[in-house]
């Protein structure tokens, strides 16, 4: 019955810890900066309109990140105190007795901080065009505690920032 606990834990942390995590950070952040408007990407031009350098305002990013992370830890706190359960019926290897019984407190704990890094990348897309893409990537590291087992998770999350498509001259071939 252990072995089924620990079984369960992980699942149920892969499946409705991760995703109501992922759901309840997601949402914070977006409502942070829904309504930013913040240039944190500028791209600049030559005379004929053509684009000659693409600027990254690390401050503003800087800036951006340290908020979202306070947002992140400040939801994580939240979900700490929700936590959720493992039906009983679940630790059974019974199918008909699956998702029933009472329910097994299942305690979320964070674990460190939330770490955050500022990716960009550059993707050929075809003949003269590449994507330019900045992206934040956060990590939240939380433990799942229940009376008998726990279970460490990582959860990973990247938001876009900004996505620009470079197109260049097609070049004309002639014989």
């Amino acid at each position: 019955m252990l072995r089924n606990l620990d079984e369960e834990m992980q699942i149920f942390a892969e499946t409705k810890g991760k995703s109501s995590l992922s759901l309840a950070l997601r949402n914070a952040v977006y409502a942070e900066i829904e309504n930013d408007g913040t240039t944190y990407v500028e791209v600049a031009q030559d005379s004929t309109n053509r684009i000659t350098a693409i600027y990254i305002h690390s401050v503003p990013l800087s800036l951006l990140t340290s908020r979202l992370t306070m947002i992140l830890l400040s939801e994580l706190e939240q979900y700490e105190s929700d936590g959720f359960g493992i039906p009983l019926g679940n630790l059974t290897s019974v199918a008909f007795l699956s998702g029933r019984g009472p329910l097994i407190p299942v305690t979320v704990v964070t674990l460190g901080t939330v770490a955050s890094e500022v990716n960009t990348e550059l993707t050929s897309t075809g003949i003269n065009q590449t994507l330019h893409r900045v992206t934040l990537r956060f990590a939240v590291t939380v433990r799942y505690l229940s009376p008998l087992k726990e279970h460490i998770d990582t959860l990973y999350f990247d938001i876009l920032i900004a996505e620009t498509l470079v197109v260049g001259e097609v070049p004309i071939y002639k014989d």
